[in-house]
């Protein structure tokens, strides 16, 4: 299961990748299998921060909480 749950999520964040709301994404799971995986998603400029957050947390509700949701910006 969270080999399908890895692969669900990260075809959605590249999905979105190829659309150009984020530049890159990591997801990190913890050593228990029955957490949830911990998203951090680099955001592009032009976007705010919360809004690419409000984006991948939809797109992500049923597979990730918001609040294991990370939006970062690149230096």
């Amino acid at each position: 299961m969270r080999k399908s749950r890895h692969i669900d999520i990260s075809s959605r964040l590249e999905a979105t990748k190829q659309l150009g709301l984020v530049d890159d994404y990591r997801i990190v799971w913890p050593e228990k299998s029955l957490c949830a995986p911990h998203v951090t998603v680099i955001g592009r400029r032009a976007f705010p921060a919360q809004v690419t957050k409000n984006y991948v947390a939809i797109l992500l509700a049923h597979l990730v909480p918001t609040r294991e949701i990370v939006v970062t910006r690149n230096s």
